[in-house]
């Protein structure tokens, strides 16, 4: 095995301007593959966020605070639906603490608000996006309803551009993964070419087909370890550098930073499928051009 691998080193040496360009083919498929990844996964946080967020919000009369008999009728009510997940009933004393937090830096808008002019109101949430309407309607037919937020559009966007940007980036990924493979194999068949003398000696010393073979593909699978861990330290210092920015955007979302152990295993999936896709690839060309 130190041999293979000794022999795969000194190939790679040989032909440093084919090694380099093979690496920089590779990248871009991992730099695509890495950024997805956090993309699918960042969306797939943003998209529970607001599952998880009341999805309807009723407002009542404003400075009224509803007795608890009807606060739990309403909920048994919504109960009997079978599609709630979570309910909140937010008194006006609420509505004014809440507008408070979220106002402390303007005095003025502080001193014309109290409670007596913000409505009470109640926030469901459903255990499926379907089960919304079902809510909306129990809500609609309550007594001193004033106003209904509904929110179910929000979250079929969402969900199909989450659907759209994995369709496309594995799209993306696929089309890259192939262009390198038949780079890649392109590059091994070069050096198939200018080791023909050297093989067929081999051969007639009595190597077998493997082991000529082998020193190839852990070339190739070299050139896809090397070119998955650069890309994603590439991914890595640009989610870096953009974690302040992107914070200030996704306010309510705990979405950043990343994790060090969810880097680690991207990391850990990316050189493992760059090895893959390189030994795939030498793999290939050794059949086609050795014909063994």
């Amino acid at each position: 095995m130190n041999k293979r691998i000794t022999s795969s080193w000194q190939q790679i040496r040989r032909t440093p301007y084919q090694a380099i360009a093979a690496i920089m083919v590779l990248m871009l498929t991992f730099i695509a593959s890495t950024a997805l990844t956090l993309i699918s996964l960042g969306s797939v946080k943003i998209l529970q966020h607001f599952e998880n967020a009341p999805q309807v919000i009723a407002f009542f009369a404003s400075g009224i605070d509803l007795e608890e008999s009807e606060i739990a009728e309403i909920k048994n009510q919504l109960n009997q639906t079978g599609k709630l997940a979570d309910f909140k009933y937010v008194s006006t004393h609420e509505a004014e603490a809440i507008y408070r937090e979220k106002n402390q830096d303007d005095p003025l808008l502080l001193e014309l608000v109290n409670y007596k002019i913000l409505p009470p109101s109640i926030e469901v949430s459903a255990k499926t996006i379907d089960g919304l309407n079902n809510l909306k309607v129990v809500l609609e037919r309550q007594p001193g309803i004033t106003d209904i937020a509904f929110y179910e559009d929000i979250i079929e966007s969402l969900s199909r551009w989450v659907r759209n940007i994995r369709i496309f980036g594995l799209s993306l990924i696929a089309y890259l993964a192939l262009q390198s493979i038949l780079v890649i194999g392109v590059v091994t068949s070069l050096k198939i070419l200018h080791r023909k003398p050297e093989i067929e000696i081999m051969r007639l010393l009595g190597a077998s087909n493997w082991f000529i073979r082998w020193p190839f593909v852990f070339e190739g699978m070299f050139y896809g370890a090397i070119s998955a861990f650069i890309a994603w330290g590439i991914v890595y210092l640009a989610l870096l550098y953009a974690t302040p920015f992107l914070s200030l955007w996704l306010t309510e979302v705990a979405l950043l930073p990343v994790p060090v152990t969810v880097m680690a295993g991207i990391l850990a999936a990316q050189l493992i499928f760059g090895a893959l896709v390189g030994g795939l690839a030498t793999l290939l060309a050794t059949r086609r051009f050795l014909k063994v």
